[in-house]
């Protein structure tokens, strides 16, 4: 099994642990058992939300690629100096990756969780301490309440090539799917236009605003992206592009 889904198969046997129970015991010393010297010693009345991550990771043998902090912020900071924190607008998420929550606009995370899937820019996340228990929580990778997200170095853990762990685990798309998807062209304007904006950032440095409008900016990018992938240049994302842009990296 590879580090992410370890990850993901160990966070979802957590789903229902409530405060006070013997799991929620297990989390907390799984926490302080990881905890950095420096790091806040936590008991069982304490916000748990980063305890939980921790947690997981320690379970799974992987406590060297997350930073061992109770507080979001210090989690922020050890990604940062890592150099593996991305601001929401600028990276296409995967499962496994580490979300960051400001719920108050004050660009200081409030809450944090593991991302399960991501689906089309539909994210299932599992965090602990979501209304004192372990629960899924389903959210717009548009949203506001979306400070950024870390990325632990799992090609470090399990010595999985980072390509293929994407093919195999990351994108979980098929065909069928992807006809679903609606033609993007010149003058759209839909959270479909974001997504493409994203993606575009994050694999070509396109340096698009992500504001879900399809304009001149984006159609020039969306033609170089099918010219240096010697797809259909036409400058409208449809099937072709899609796929290309979802199953192909």
């Amino acid at each position: 099994m590879s580090g992410i889904n370890s990850i993901i198969e160990t966070a979802k046997s957590y789903l229902g642990t409530t405060e006070g129970s013997n799991n929620h015991r297990e989390i907390i010393d799984l926490y302080n058992k990881a905890r950095y010297s420096d790091a806040y010693q936590m008991t069982m009345q304490d916000p748990w939300c980063c305890a939980f991550v921790v947690a997981v990771f320690e379970q799974c043998g992987m406590r060297d690629i997350i930073p061992c902090y109770a507080a979001c912020d210090q989690m922020i900071s050890v990604f940062t100096k890592w150099g593996r924190y991305f601001s929401r607008s600028v990276r296409c998420v995967r499962p496994g990756d580490i979300i960051f929550y400001d719920w108050n606009g004050d660009l200081s995370s409030d809450h944090v969780g593991i991302v399960i899937q991501n689906r089309f820019g539909d994210l299932s996340v599992i965090e602990g301490n979501k209304s004192d228990s372990v629960a899924y929580r389903n959210i717009s990778i548009t949203s506001s309440q979306i400070l950024g997200f870390g990325v632990p170095n799992y090609d470090a853990s399990d010595g999985t090539s980072g390509e293929s762990r994407i093919d195999s685990t990351s994108h979980d798309l098929d065909a069928s799917y992807i006809r679903t998807l609606p033609i993007l062209q010149y003058g759209k304007a839909n959270v479909y236009v974001k997504i493409l904006q994203v993606l575009l950032n994050y694999y070509e440095k396109a340096n698009l605003e992500v504001d879900g409008q399809y304009g001149v900016l984006s159609k020039k990018a969306v033609a170089d992206y099918q010219m240096k992938y010697k797809l259909e240049v036409d400058g409208v994302v449809g099937t072709e592009t899609w796929t290309h842009l979802l199953t192909k990296r």
